[in-house]
């Protein structure tokens, strides 16, 4: 039997929306293994004074596999 946990993760980006998605995994991907699939929360972002897009920011749900428990 497989048993998923999903957590919820932020981030952002002064490149675009894929690259901060990018960055969101990538760094989940340090602490926490065998990761499934990302669902698109919601995004957004920073304008600068002159109306350009300062920064794009993403919410992540994020899924992965828990792991069985090892018996020494």
């Amino acid at each position: 039997m497989t048993i998923t946990k999903t957590v919820r993760l932020s981030g952002s980006s002064d490149r675009s929306i894929e690259h901060a998605i990018s960055t969101v995994l990538g760094r989940a991907a340090v602490t926490t293994a065998d990761i499934t699939n990302f669902e698109l929360v919601k995004t957004g972002g920073t304008v600068d004074s002159s109306g350009v897009v300062a920064s794009y920011d993403v919410t992540l749900d994020i899924t992965f596999e828990v792991r069985e428990p090892t018996h020494n």
